[in-house]
């Protein structure tokens, strides 16, 4: 009644430099051998063929804070390139 949306969005692999810790921290523990594997790994199940950039996450987050967006409530809104199909 007083006009509020909750909505939220769901990222999927992302071209940050947080995978480079994450790439060591995963070569660290034996899951992967090689930098950049972990990377091609998770991006492999990706039907566009690549990870996110950083700005495709925040154009979604600006369209959520928009008015735009006003008639859209109560959803999780998957940025993933198509790697996980509902």
């Amino acid at each position: 009644k007083h006009g509020i949306t909750v909505n939220g969005f769901s990222p999927g692999v992302v071209d940050t430099p947080m995978w480079q810790e994450v790439d060591k921290d995963l070569m660290d523990l034996g899951v992967s051998q090689k930098p950049g594997e972990a990377m091609a790994e998770f991006s492999a199940a990706i039907l566009l063929g690549r990870p996110a950039r950083p700005d495709e996450i925040a154009s979604m987050a600006l369209f959520l804070a928009s008015a735009d967006s006003d008639y859209i409530t109560g959803q999780i809104l998957p940025i993933d390139g198509g790697q996980i199909l509902v």
